[in-house]
């Protein structure tokens, strides 16, 4: 079973939920007895998600939104989305609480098994000088909110659906 890990973020934080989501789902087909290879990739390299059996795709939120190189993967894959399962995941903010994209487009989009919003990571310093001066006027507070265990536990809902579809598979 081939699956992608296509992630889109600014500073390393998504990409690290991406990374861990990869090894993750990886070890945990393996556990269930099917051979999985992850491919951990930029959204802005991916050229189309046919190639795979199933997807993940997050991104960072900021201002609200996803960034533009996951929307336009989303955008690469129309013709592909639902005729593969495809996960979402979301990143930020650091408090923990809702964004208003996660809490509603990617919620809603039908060929979508799930989304998932994640706490995110915030180091001012890893910050350009705007991004520093919006984080000042929100009075955002440096700090990590990801969590490997929520990340671990999401990968094993993933591996469970991805059991039961391969057993159907292989009942057909």
């Amino acid at each position: 079973m081939r699956i992608l890990i296509a992630t889109a973020g600014r500073h390393g934080g998504t990409q690290d939920i991406g990374r861990q989501l990869g090894v993750a789902l990886r070890e945990g087909l393996q556990s269930r007895g099917i051979a999985a290879e992850t491919d951990v990739k930029d959204a802005g390299s991916v050229a189309g998600i046919s190639d795979y059996d199933a997807v993940v795709i997050g991104s960072a939120v900021y201002m609200g939104r996803w960034c533009k190189s996951a929307r336009r993967l989303i955008d690469r894959a129309d013709p592909d989305l639902g005729l593969i399962p495809v996960w979402l995941f979301s990143s930020g903010p650091v408090d923990g609480g809702p964004t208003p994209d996660s809490n509603t487009k990617w919620d809603n989009v039908p060929w979508a098994v799930a989304h998932k919003t994640f706490g995110g990571r915030l180091v001012r310093a890893d910050l350009t000088p705007m991004e520093r001066t919006v984080v000042r006027l929100l009075r955002a507070k440096d700090g990590d909110a990801r969590s490997s265990p929520e990340i671990a536990a999401w990968a094993d809902t993933i591996c469970a659906g991805l059991t039961m579809r391969a057993t159907v598979a292989d009942r057909s």
